[in-house]
């Protein structure tokens, strides 16, 4: 069983330059804590940004993956049915232009995030292909 540690002893604080004392040790040890929070803080945000960067860049790379195989499909040589071919060639020009602006974010947010010496910045280095 744990043993419980002897109490610590209590100074007493008998003069106003004891208390004054005191105080500023407390205050001190305060605003220790509070920069280690906001240190704490600001390392979370870092990861959830990488995070959701990594989510966006997989759920895009997906996406790029199965428009590439869709696109290197050759029944586009069987002459057959070519209005629903030219329909769906349209429609698949129209999903890759709405993307293209999910590219040209997903850029930007991996170099903001580099140009702030994001402490991931070699992975979204080498995941933007830079």
């Amino acid at each position: 069983m744990d043993q419980i540690p002897p109490p610590k002893e209590v100074k007493i604080l008998e003069t106003a330059e004891d208390i004054q004392e005191r105080r500023q040790q407390v205050l001190s040890r305060y605003d220790n804590f509070k920069a280690d929070a906001r240190a704490k803080r600001e390392k979370l945000e870092d990861s959830r940004r990488f995070q959701y960067f990594k989510r966006d860049a997989d759920e895009l790379e997906s996406w790029i993956l199965e428009k590439l195989q869709a696109a290197s499909d050759e029944s586009y040589k069987d002459p057959t049915n070519l209005q629903a071919k030219i329909q769906k060639h349209q429609a698949f020009e129209a999903e890759v232009a709405a993307h293209s602006n999910a590219i040209v974010v997903l850029d930007n947010t991996g170099r903001e995030m580099i140009n702030q010496n994001h402490y991931e910045s070699e992975t979204i280095r080498r995941r933007l292909g830079m």
